[in-house]
């Protein structure tokens, strides 16, 4: 991933940062660039198959991008439909251009070309390219955001909950809210075994945890690779899971259990704020990763299991926006703002299309499919 050529919008900057978070909510799959650049760059074109990492204004890698189609056409023949997919707002071809002559003959711009008096017209020859994120690359600061959010989200409300509502049924049967939210106590943690673990652990390579960890960052598993469909979502694994969330539902009163997810999620908030930018862990299953890829997907297990919380107790959601972001940008590449708006969805039943967890109409399953979804990633 590191070898990948930069995708960068714009100037470093609060533009820059407006076209990022366009993209990474899914509002922009498409740009316009100047034909002229590339060759005083000295870069090639865009070519369908391309891939490129998107940063941000802070050279901070984003996402992973893919073109699959461009074109190279007088400025005078792009089409509404192309400015509209480039999400900044544009709703005629007079504005799209207007707003782009704006940067194109700007100080900056015409600074970086070496020309002073550069000017567009008609004729200028322009490459529109579209694009789709096909991979988040986390940041520690917006994981870091939403696994706060949503541990003190999911707390918050279970303060208020009668004892005897902890023994109503959840969808995640057999459990019940009580031994869901054991077993929700027990993912969280996770990172403190992995940050307390000697790096001996076998990865899916086969290789030692410190051998690998030299190894370039094709050996590392993402957020969304760690939901494989292998022997971690096997019936015994699932059996092992159950009984273990059933024996610590059994020991522990429900306040008590809330009190220690409260316990826990600040504490490994803390550890992980601590720990290098770069730090890399090898999890339980043997994959090695990230540490803040790997909080992404504890991420998951609160946002996820808070909804199905929330839900078997009949009661609003307690999804934030940042840990419904991460949920959904792990299975569609971006946060699902276009698929939110086609469909009238919340975030809370974006976040159960996308796991699974509610039933879709054929039309609800296209529109899902166009905009990247794919069948629920928690491993089948």
């Amino acid at each position: 991933m590191i070898e990948l050529p930069k995708a960068e919008f714009a100037f470093p900057g609060p533009l820059r940062d407006r076209l990022v978070d366009a993209i990474l909510a899914g509002d922009k799959t498409a740009t316009t660039g100047l034909a002229p650049q590339y060759d005083l760059d000295g870069e090639p074109l865009p070519r369908p198959g391309d891939r490129t990492l998107l940063v941000d204004s802070a050279d901070q890698p984003c996402a992973v991008l893919e073109t699959p189609r461009v074109r190279t056409l007088p400025l005078a023949e792009v089409d509404l439909a192309h400015a509209v997919d480039e999400g900044e707002g544009f709703r005629t071809i007079a504005r799209w251009r207007a707003g782009h002559e704006s940067f194109w003959h700007s100080a900056e711009m015409r600074a970086s070309l070496g020309r002073p008096d550069f000017t567009v017209d008609d004729e200028t020859l322009v490459v529109a390219e579209r694009f789709r994120v096909v991979e988040r690359v986390w940041r520690r600061a917006e994981v870091d955001a939403a696994y706060r959010a949503e541990a003190g989200a999911l707390v918050a409300l279970l303060r208020s909950v009668p004892d005897v509502e902890f023994d109503r049924p959840t969808r995640c049967a057999p459990w019940t809210v009580r031994e869901l939210l054991a077993h929700t106590v027990t993912a969280l943690g996770r990172t403190t075994e992995l940050l307390d673990a000697p790096r001996t652990a076998e990865h899916r390579s086969g290789r030692s945890a410190p051998a690998a960890e030299t190894g370039d960052d094709t050996e590392l598993v993402s957020a969304a690779g760690y939901y494989v469909a292998d022997a971690r979502f096997a019936p015994a694994q699932d059996t092992a899971r159950i009984d273990h969330a059933r024996r610590l539902a059994d020991a522990e009163p429900p306040q008590r259990l809330v009190d220690d997810l409260a316990r826990r999620a600040s504490v490994i908030a803390e550890l992980v704020a601590a720990q290098p930018a770069d730090r890399r862990v090898v999890t339980r299953h043997g994959d090695l990763m990230t540490l803040t890829d790997f909080q992404a997907t504890r991420v998951v297990e609160a946002a996820v299991h808070g909804l199905d919380v929330t839900d078997a107790l009949g009661l609003p959601p307690c999804l934030t926006g940042p840990g419904a972001d991460v949920v959904v940008a792990l299975a569609l590449g971006h946060t699902g703002a276009p698929l939110r708006a086609a469909r009238g969805w919340d975030r809370a039943h974006l976040v159960r299309a996308v796991t699974g967890r509610v039933r879709l109409t054929t039309a609800d399953q296209a529109e899902l499919a166009r905009h990247g979804g794919r069948k629920p990633f928690f491993g089948r």
